[in-house]
């Protein structure tokens, strides 16, 4: 839940501490789960809602369905705290996230590639700086070129989790309690409600899970956290399911151990907290 490290935070100067939810997914789910208005919203409809062994048993059919997905598009958008939005698409052994935050290095844009078990990644000077670890006086000149991560390197267990499908089905936390006939967007859903556990630096929240009956695949997630008067919401929404993303590694690309890097005070990632971000000691490298 890396992406959620930033969320925790940013959060955290507001009282709350937040590890985002989906994301994914930045949370150590690096899929920060926000609350985006989406169109086609969904509204209670007509049902009774259903014991928690039944509600416990759709959400476990709905997190082995998705892992078992051959691949899906979504969109998770976090809100009233740190806003992020990452779009993704997800498959069994790779897939991409396209990652849009706010941090105390600016605005960080960045999009990953999973190819193998080896991260290739693309931002801008904020997110080179915070995602990467790269120097301030070198990070401007790494700025849209691809750099590989490969386990082992510093950044990789933040940028690595969340972007395959059972990586992704991990971060729909939820105590299920209850069930409930619901209407997405005029189509009939069962929603799964419940509560979001306390864990990771985050407190307990509420949540559910959308799922289509006749799959169980979920439709939307959606989780609210709040403390010292700040709510904070994250929602993520799937389509395109069975669709597996077609990745390659991208041509050109620079190792990461050979920038100029040093760990950023609040590890990689983080976003660099509420306070004004020091500069780091330099590790000599090529560039």
């Amino acid at each position: 839940m890396p992406r959620t490290l930033a969320a925790i935070a940013l959060f955290a100067a507001t009282g709350i501490v937040a590890a985002g939810i989906g994301v994914g997914g930045v949370l150590l789910v690096r899929h920060v789960q926000g609350n985006q208005p989406v169109a086609n919203s969904p509204t209670e409809g007509p049902g009774s809602s259903s014991g928690a062994g039944e509600a416990r048993a759709l959400y476990q059919q709905a997190t082995t369905a998705t892992a078992a997905s051959a691949g899906f598009h979504y969109v998770a958008v976090s809100t009233g705290g740190a806003a992020q939005t990452i779009v993704g698409d997800a498959g069994h052994t790779g897939g991409r996230q396209a990652i849009t935050f706010d941090a105390s290095y600016g605005t960080e844009q960045f999009t990953l590639l999973l190819v193998g078990t080896t991260v290739y990644f693309q931002g801008n000077t904020p997110a080179v700086e915070d995602q990467l670890g790269v120097v301030a006086a070198s990070a401007a000149s790494v700025e849209g070129k691809w750099v590989s991560v490969v386990s082992g390197d510093g950044p990789y267990s933040v940028l690595q989790p969340g972007i395959t499908t059972s990586s992704q089905a991990g971060e729909m936390p939820l105590t299920a309690q209850s069930t409930a006939r619901v209407t997405v967007g005029g189509v009939a859903a069962t929603r799964i409600s419940g509560i979001v556990p306390a864990g990771n630096n985050q407190p307990a929240g509420t949540g559910y899970l959308d799922i289509t009956p006749s799959t169980d695949l979920p439709i939307t997630y959606s989780s609210t956290i709040s403390g010292a008067g700040v709510v904070a919401s994250f929602t993520t929404t799937f389509s395109a399911w069975g669709t597996a993303p077609s990745v390659s590694a991208p041509t050109g690309a620079v190792a990461w151990s050979s920038l100029t890097t040093a760990t950023p005070p609040n590890g990689f990632g983080s976003g660099g907290g509420a306070t004004p971000v020091p500069t780091p000691t330099a590790t000599p490298g090529a560039i």
